[in-house]
């Protein structure tokens, strides 16, 4: 089970337990508009690992974090997708706004997969994704 906190939820996060449950957030996430981002916390427990999935059109982004590993951000190893005209990518959960490496952005496919396999592991490090650390980060 995971807790999902987006846009429209952030006072009560919705639970999820199926891939369908899943799929109705990120749809959700969608819909709020681009460069939304939803929170998922495995047994809603913030001291267990948590993704954040950000989406964004044809594309979007992942921040992984577990007490025992660094946070991970994804990392887009092929043809990058083109910086905004502000030149940096930031993705919005609530009020907060997050900025991630120029290469983070990642197909939004590859998201949505990364999103079901962490409900699926109870909330392991998606295996499909090329991750790099924050400690990398310039």
């Amino acid at each position: 089970m995971i807790e999902a906190w987006y846009e429209g939820h952030t006072d009560k996060p919705v639970i999820v337990t199926t891939g369908e449950d899943l799929e109705r957030v990120l749809d959700d996430v969608v819909a709020a508009g681009a460069l939304q981002m939803a929170q998922l916390i495995t047994d809603g427990d913030t001291n267990k690992p948590h993704l954040f999935v950000g989406l964004n059109g044809d594309r979007g982004t992942l921040r992984y974090a577990a007490p025992d590993v660094p946070t991970s951000y994804s990392k887009n190893t092929g043809t990058p997708f083109p910086l905004p005209e502000w030149e940096d990518i930031t993705y919005y959960f609530g009020r907060a706004d997050f900025e991630y490496p120029d290469d983070a952005e990642i197909p939004v496919t590859v998201v949505r997969e990364a999103a079901h396999e962490f409900l699926t592991t109870a909330g392991q490090r998606p295996t499909g994704v090329e991750w790099t650390s924050a400690q990398d980060w310039p």
